[in-house]
């Protein structure tokens, strides 16, 4: 990874970053197999720059001038300002890969001459799903320069989404897959206590990776802000079950039962620093033995509140969505699966009209 300075003076190649529990970010340069810690930012302060070169100068790199004008400018300029700095930790990694890879490809052309056609050429390159990530970023990045001045135009006006292949995303777990891995897995192990936690609290890995005892208020809930979102999600943690999941009770003992004692985050390492994400993704696909995946627990979590009878309001509320359409996507699901194989009562009450959620509330 490579992260950009302020300002559009240098780029930074072979910068990594970690963030702890506390918010505290540390930088280390990461090049022919070598770690060396760069301490603290700012990134574009002289003590820091100064750290970086005499690294780079150690491990034989060089500092890259970047030039006037260019789209590697642009980048640069685009990461100090007010619309990168106001997007979420996990979008702005995002967007960092990208410009990364467009400050690889195209770092040094003039952004006064960058065309649609030259966007689409770039997009072209890359699978669906990638294509339409870098086109927000393209979009970003033109829209910036355009209103800054440094291009006449806004090269990605005309240039549109691409088609995505139809899919369901990530695959649920089924009870027997849960069932399966509980028994493969025991109490005590750290790929047990991970599956508990991520299936439990249905949070992405980004999130399950920092929570920690301390997030658990007086009332008994566990709150937490998602990165990707911004959304705050609310999880019963010891607190009494609303009647509707009831049911759960069992899935919460199983994730209390292994949770250690006196742990700063849940899913801390066994040398007591905070799991990165990718750490724990490729931890539950090791464990399991048909490689689904974590994120399929958050889905399963989600649709199990649906089918025991929780509101998309409730879904919103465990799950930390911002909109209903999502939660609602669940209720909707699971209404008409239980026409097909619920009781007599769950069939009438999926066929009762519900309220709109647009409709204004007196």
């Amino acid at each position: 990874m490579r992260q950009t300075v302020r300002g559009g003076i240098v780029t930074l190649k072979y910068l990594t970053s970690t963030t702890n529990a506390a918010g505290v970010t540390y930088y280390y340069l990461r090049r022919n197999g070598k770690k060396t810690p760069l301490g603290q930012g700012p990134t574009d302060s002289p003590e820091f720059l100064a750290r970086y070169a005499e690294a780079m100068g150690a491990t034989g790199g060089a500092v890259k001038p970047v030039k006037e004008n260019s789209v590697a400018a642009v980048c640069n300029a685009f990461r100090a300002g007010t619309t990168y700095k106001t997007k979420s930790t996990a979008y702005r990694g995002t967007l960092d890969r990208h410009m990364t890879n467009i400050i690889d490809a195209y770092g040094d052309a003039p952004i006064a001459g960058l065309k649609p056609h030259h966007i689409r050429a770039d997009l072209n390159k890359l699978a669906p799903h990638a294509a339409n990530d870098r086109l927000k970023t393209w979009r970003l990045l033109c829209t910036f320069a355009n209103e800054s001045n440094w291009s006449p135009i806004n090269a990605t006006d005309g240039v549109k989404r691409g088609a995505l292949p139809k899919s369901d995303g990530h695959t649920p777990w089924s009870a027997q897959d849960i069932a399966d891995f509980r028994a493969r897995w025991e109490i005590g192990t750290v790929q047990r206590l991970a599956m508990e936690m991520l299936f439990w609290t249905g949070a992405r890995t980004i999130d399950a990776v920092k929570l920690s005892p301390s997030m658990v208020g007086a009332d008994g809930v566990l709150t937490f802000t998602q990165a990707k979102t911004g959304g705050k999600a609310y999880v019963p943690w010891t607190c009494p079950l609303p009647a509707w999941a009831k049911a759960f009770e069992a899935d919460r003992r199983h994730l209390l039962d292994c949770l250690k004692p006196a742990t700063f985050t849940y899913l801390e390492t066994s040398a007591g620093q905070v799991r990165s994400r990718d750490g724990l993704s490729n931890l539950i696909s090791a464990a399991t033995r048909d490689g689904i995946s974590a994120h399929g627990l958050r889905k399963s979590r989600l649709t199990a509140i649906a089918e025991a009878g929780g509101s998309a309001s409730a879904i919103m509320s465990w799950g930390g969505h911002k909109s209903l359409k999502e939660a609602e996507d669940y209720v909707s699901t699971a209404n008409r699966k239980a026409v097909l194989i619920g009781t007599e009562q769950k069939q009438k009450s999926a066929n009762k009209p519900r309220q709109s959620a647009n409709k204004a509330r007196k």
